[in-house]
């Protein structure tokens, strides 16, 4: 159950830092965000990253919830 709340803790300290750096992404210079964009396709990547985290997350804390209430 331990393992798990750390799991938990751990994927949703991931996704808020995911959620902080998309946020910052219109600070970098135009011209460095366009040949990134051309070789990494930056900004997409991390939105799906962020929709799969943030998923991840969630069931995570359903299921850390469910064990927890249900004490299975």
């Amino acid at each position: 159950m331990d393992q798990l709340l750390f799991l938990c803790i751990i994927i949703t300290a991931l996704d808020i830092f995911l959620i902080i750096y998309a946020f910052t992404i219109p600070l970098y210079p135009q011209k460095w965000r366009n040949q990134v964009n051309k070789k990494y396709k930056n900004e997409i990547v991390t939105g799906v990253t962020i929709i799969f985290v943030t998923m991840a997350a969630c069931f995570l804390w359903i299921i850390y919830f469910y064990f927890l209430i249900f004490h299975l």
